[in-house]
């Protein structure tokens, strides 16, 4: 027993312990992320790991209809146009026309200073005229000179082209329209300079009969002859169906073929308006055939998607146009081949 008086000692309380917090666990959130980043860069490694994914889908094989064909921009023009000029130099005297001026084959369109023409036309008839006359008296006497008259009758025959000369060299004055048209352009004035380097002075046109003319390069023009199928639109409106009307055996300064397109333009075509021409070079109907995307880069491959995915065919192309492909053999009706933005060919 303890004594009386004895103090009992007490302990103090022990502050209550706090429960420590859970931490959330977050390796497989990481872990998660981490396999998305990884299957991304492998997608990349696959395709190549220059470019984002290529957006692709699957188109089934059909048979169809496919068009090679080529487009350039031209412009209106007159199917029959010339461009008229001075066979003479000399001083341009009068011009008798304007632009917009009818006219008809023969109609005088200009004129040069002929004061010199006219002289020269008027002194080789007076030669001819005296060696006529000379040729006369030597026949006249009794007894005639053979030599004399050998000699006279060739001058006469000189002189008889000396006036054809000159008389050609007057005409040479006059320039005269070559066509019935409407002049389109004047490049002389009264008091201008003509030598041989002048440009043509007038240009007459067939307003009637307005065509499309474009260039089209030399790969191109092979396949290109009058009749063809062709399509106008002048300046950007709807097109109209037509035909080449002709094909120049020869490039122009810019190595490109002039091509002229017949169309039935709309009443409000003007020559020199901007125009695109398209013409069908070849056309295949009733053929196997895949948009152009469907070809890898090598042009001979495509991808075939079937049950056990995607595998590359090889295919033989037939002709190309510019949307589909003709392909002759490696694939049939109803497969699905891959079309893609970037085509890529499958190793």
């Amino acid at each position: 027993m303890s004594s009386a008086g004895a103090a009992t000692v007490v302990s103090p309380a022990a502050p209550p312990r706090r429960r420590p917090r859970r931490r959330r666990r977050r390796r497989p959130v990481v872990a998660g992320l981490l396999l998305v980043v990884l299957a991304a860069v492998a997608g990349l490694l696959l395709l190549g790991g220059d470019a984002p994914f290529a957006p692709q889908t699957t188109v089934p094989v059909v048979r169809g209809t496919v068009t090679a064909e080529v487009s350039a921009p031209g412009s209106v023009v007159s199917a029959t146009a010339s461009d008229a000029g001075f066979a003479a130099d000399g001083t341009v005297a009068a011009v008798d026309v304007a632009v917009g001026t009818p006219v008809r084959t023969g109609d005088v369109l200009a004129t040069l200073d002929d004061g010199t023409a006219r002289a020269r036309v008027a002194a080789a008839a007076a030669t001819l005229e005296a060696d006529r006359r000379a040729r006369d008296a030597a026949g006249a006497v009794p007894v005639p000179d053979p030599v004399a008259l050998a000699r006279l009758d060739a001058a006469i025959a000189t002189d008889r082209a000396g006036v054809t000369e000159a008389d050609g060299a007057l005409d040479a004055t006059v320039l005269r329209a070559t066509q019935d048209g409407t002049v389109t352009a004047v490049a002389a004035h009264p008091g201008d300079r003509i030598t041989a380097t002048s440009p043509p002075a007038v240009r007459i046109a067939d307003l009637t009969t307005l065509v499309v003319r474009t260039g089209i390069g030399p790969r191109d023009v092979a396949g290109m002859a009058a009749g063809q199928p062709a399509t106008v639109a002048v300046d950007g409106g709807p097109p109209t169906a037509g035909q080449v009307a002709d094909v120049a055996p020869a490039p122009g300064p810019d190595g490109r073929y002039t091509v002229a397109v017949d169309a039935m333009l709309p009443p409000t075509a003007r020559i020199g308006q901007p125009a695109d021409a398209t013409v069908v070079l070849a056309q295949r109907t009733d053929v196997l055939v895949v948009p152009a995307a469907a070809l890898a880069p090598d042009g001979r491959t495509v991808l075939v998607s079937g049950p056990d995915g995607e595998r590359p065919r090889a295919v033989t192309v037939g002709l190309v146009g510019r949307e589909g492909v003709e392909i002759l053999d490696g694939v049939v009706a109803g497969q699905l081949v891959v079309v893609s933005d970037d085509p890529r060919t499958a190793s």
